[in-house]
């Protein structure tokens, strides 16, 4: 009757019924060739109440298994501080610890020491240092050489004259019968 009256469409009447029927809001009957269609305030009272009760005991659960939870939770902290000897085993950890560092922090302070010079040098720069003086030394060395030859050619193959003017001008390096005194590089 509905639609005529109220100009609605029936086909959407039908939906918006078949919807409060499948959502249980309201009930039908067949009784003869049409349907009948009602609901009671009560009923949906009722469903709320059990829904209530529903959620009401899942809660209580949740906080039943939360609780055991927190219980397990302290348990395994004690046995936890136990096994690892509480705070006093930390404290002696870290006081092993501090100690560790110091004897380190010494250590360096040693190695930097050992490993400098007093102009701040390290004994790598030193080596590099060593290395170059040896090669200039190398190249004064091989001067000299070349000068005794040409000393000797000056004196004619004079022996005695040459090792005179070695002795004179090698000083404290000349070494008898050899001439300037080889350098040692073993250090």
């Amino acid at each position: 009757m509905i639609p005529s009256v109220a100009s609605i469409n029936g086909i959407q009447v039908k939906d918006y019924i078949q919807e409060l029927t499948d959502d249980g809001k309201i009930r039908v009957e067949k009784i003869g060739s049409g349907n009948w269609y009602w609901c009671f305030g009560g009923d949906e009272k009722k469903e709320r109440e059990r829904q209530l009760g529903q959620l009401r005991r899942d809660v209580e659960r949740v906080h039943a298994s939360c609780k055991r939870a927190e219980a397990d939770l302290a348990v395994r902290k004690k046995e936890k501080a136990s096994e690892d000897g509480g705070e006093e085993e930390w404290t002696e950890l870290m006081r092993k610890k501090k100690g560790l560092e110091g004897e380190k922090n010494r250590l360096q302070a040693e190695w930097t020491a050992i490993s400098t010079t007093g102009e701040g040098k390290r004994v790598g720069q030193m080596r590099e240092e060593s290395e170059e003086y040896r090669q200039r030394a190398q190249i004064w060395t091989d001067n000299i050489y070349v000068l005794e030859e040409y000393v000797r050619k000056l004196a004619s193959g004079d022996r005695e004259t040459v090792q005179a003017v070695q002795r004179e001008c090698y000083g404290e390096e000349y070494v008898e019968g050899e001439g300037l005194r080889e350098l040692d590089w073993s250090i």
